[in-house]
């Protein structure tokens, strides 16, 4: 018993679950499931041998998730509702999961995101030889950009992209550099950069300089900021598929015809600006038809009413497999305006911490996340549901709680 005592109150045994949790991500679905489930039942058990500590921050995803619950007082299709909150699930099994494992202290927690960095590095290694391998044989170069660079696991390249922009920043500002962690921020940020993400490669050197600028010294700003502007430049005044896809957004989205023309066809040519503009556009539009700004549709049940929306508007079919591509339209349509309250609770107290201890951890996720949800329904997704559970967990679980005298 003993030997098991110790093992379950070591924070070894936490770096392995909760690091091998986050470097599964990238797999099929299974392997994260399997693994929350593995990390899920340690903590449980642990529970046994320490006092349980509960964060109020975990109480934010909890109480959504019961939101979602409560929403099958009023959606219509309660089938898909159903399938909806097997899919949220984690809001309540990964704020549980921390709750019952013994503290975690900061130093296990940059452990962690250590080894999740150097999982991403290697992943990072084994898409961009896969895409040469690929090029070798094809003299294709699209297979070293944007989704094709990480097709051959059947993955989105934004997704893995706030995978990589965070792990970059950890590395930056929060890990000791190393010749190591240099060459990992190296090959990191230039994956990132193939991975195309326009507005996380924006985002992140935003973030970038800015914790530059308040961290290193000087002669470190400037030479950062020497790599930097060159690499800006290079992209620049070089042909590159990077910079085709700014040109494209600019030069192809016609802003007010998406947002004014009654009849689209099977061949429109969108841009990833304008079709998430079209989403917003029938989402006010369901607003004002269906008066949802209270409980909205039901948890999941946004599906078909978007579908109805495309065929209302003929748009290819291809299509209808889509979300609102918004987080906060997702959760305004599905949970009504309580929805998009514990979103902003959630990502308040990220920010919210990073005003009271300025450590660049909280504000790169509240930073990453406020503008990825502007542009996809991350934590609809499993991936982006687990990646953003764990990392809130697991940064509040690293904050010491304060003895009262």
């Amino acid at each position: 018993m003993r030997k098991i005592d110790n093992i379950l109150r070591s924070q070894n045994t936490y770096v392995v679950l909760i690091g091998g949790l986050l470097v599964m991500l990238p797999l099929q679905h299974g392997f994260s499931t399997g693994a929350l489930i593995v990390l899920l039942a340690a903590s449980l058990v642990s529970a046994r041998y320490h006092k349980v500590e509960f964060k109020k921050e975990f109480l934010y995803p909890i109480l959504f998730y019961l939101l979602m619950v409560t929403s099958l007082l009023w959606s219509d299709n309660v089938k898909a509702s159903s399938r909806g909150l097997e899919r949220q699930l984690a809001l309540i099994l990964i704020p549980l999961a921390f709750t019952f494992m013994p503290g975690i202290t900061k130093k296990t927690r940059n452990i962690i995101l250590y080894y999740f960095s150097l999982g991403m590095f290697l992943f990072a290694i084994f898409f961009m030889t896969t895409a040469l391998a690929i090029f070798i044989t094809d003299s294709n170069p699209e297979v070293f950009f944007y989704h094709s660079l990480v097709a051959p696991l059947g993955l989105n390249a934004i997704y893995i992209s706030v995978f990589v922009s965070l792990c970059v920043l950890f590395l930056l500002f929060n890990h000791k550099r190393t010749l190591i962690s240099i060459f990992v921020i190296g090959v990191l940020s230039l994956f990132l950069l193939m991975l195309s993400s326009k507005i996380i490669i924006v985002a992140t050197s935003v973030l970038g300089v800015f914790g530059a600028i308040r961290t290193f010294k000087r002669a470190t700003i400037f030479k950062l900021m020497a790599v930097f502007v060159s690499g800006t430049m290079l992209l620049l005044f070089t042909s590159n598929p990077i910079k085709q896809r700014f040109e494209r957004e600019v030069s192809v989205s016609n802003i007010k015809e998406v947002l004014e023309r009654e009849q689209f066809n099977k061949v429109y040519d969108w841009t990833g600006t304008t079709i998430r503009l079209f989403q917003a556009r029938i989402f006010s539009e369901m607003l004002t038809e269906d008066g949802i700004f209270l409980t909205g549709y039901g948890i999941g049940n946004s599906e078909v009413k978007i579908i109805e929306k495309h065929k209302e508007y003929n748009l290819w079919q291809g299509y209808y497999t889509y979300n609102f591509h918004n987080q906060y339209i997702q959760a305004l349509a599905e949970l009504g305006i309580f929805g998009l309250l514990f979103l902003f609770l959630m990502l308040g107290a990220i920010l919210r911490q990073y005003m009271r201890d300025k450590d660049m951890l909280f504000l790169s996720l509240f930073f990453i996340m406020f503008f990825i949800f502007m542009t996809e329904s991350y934590i609809w997704r499993q991936r982006g549901l687990y990646h953003f559970l764990i990392l809130y967990c697991l940064y509040f679980k690293s904050i010491p709680i304060k003895k009262s005298l």
